[in-house]
């Protein structure tokens, strides 16, 4: 009986250890406990010209346990009707990890 509950403990150590934090692709420095940033996604942004058009695309993660939502670049443009995207910059909010949300900001034409 000892090995089973060591056995379950371990399972759900293993399942909660990958995806306990939600990740954005690139995050600047941010708090623990709190974090609103937004920033490029570009690095190379000398000559960019954003364009006359935004599109938003954004997931919510609850508890790191249940996400939802689309933030691709493609679901932006289609958002905002762009035709081309020149500029792409993210936006991401984490609370105590309770409640995150990250959302994909498309400019363009």
């Amino acid at each position: 009986m000892r090995m089973f509950i060591m056995f379950i403990m371990l399972l759900c150590m293993i399942a909660t250890v990958g995806c306990a934090f939600y990740q954005a692709p690139v995050v600047p420095p941010g708090g623990l406990l709190f974090a609103n940033t937004k920033a490029p996604m570009d690095v190379d942004t000398d000559k960019t010209e954003t364009g006359t058009k935004i599109g938003e695309a954004s997931t919510l993660s609850i508890l790191s346990l249940f996400t939802f939502g689309d933030c691709s670049i493609n679901a932006a443009a289609q958002n905002g009707n762009l035709k081309t995207v020149n500029h792409v910059d993210y936006s991401y909010t984490n609370v105590l990890g309770v409640y995150q949300n990250f959302t994909t900001i498309a400019y363009g034409d």
